[in-house]
C-alpha cells in the first residue's frame, strides 16, 4: 500500500525546493505529468506507477523500483537510474539522454523504444 496519495506527492513537490521522497512507497499511484525535476527518489518504490509524461530531469532515483511502471513520454534526461529495477516498465518515447543507467535492469527491447539510448 502506498505511503502517500497523489495529492500528498503534489504537495511535497510544490513545497520542497528539492523534494525528498527517498524510500517512499508510491507503487501503483497515478503520477502522470508531475514535475519531479531534481527530486530525491533513491530506493523509492514506483512499481506499477503511472508516470506518463512526468518531468523527472535530474532526479536521483538510484536503486528505485520501477518494475511495471509506465514511463511513456517521461523526461528522464540526466536522471540517476543507477541500479534501478525496470523489468516490464514502459519506456516508449521516454527521454533517457545522459541518464545514468549503470547496473539498471532494463532489457534491450525497452532501450530501443526510448529516446537517447544507444542499444
Amino acid at each position: 500500500m502506498p505511503d502517500l496519495t497523489r495529492r500528498d506527492v503534489i504537495v511535497v513537490l510544490a513545497t520542497a525546493e528539492q523534494a525528498r521522497l527517498s524510500g517512499v512507497d508510491l507503487s501503483g499511484l497515478d503520477l502522470n505529468g508531475l514535475n519531479f525535476a531534481g527530486a530525491n527518489l533513491i530506493k523509492a518504490d514506483l512499481s506499477k506507477a503511472n508516470l506518463t509524461g512526468a518531468y523527472m530531469r535530474g532526479a536521483e532515483m538510484e536503486e528505485a523500483n520501477l518494475e511495471g511502471a509506465n514511463l511513456a513520454n517521461a523526461n528522464l534526461k540526466e536522471a540517476n537510474l543507477k541500479g534501478c529495477r525496470m523489468k516490464g516498465a514502459n519506456v516508449e518515447g521516454a527521454n533517457l539522454k545522459d541518464a545514468n543507467l549503470f547496473a539498471a535492469d532494463i532489457t534491450s527491447d525497452q532501450k530501443a523504444k526510448a529516446k537517447g539510448i544507444v542499444a
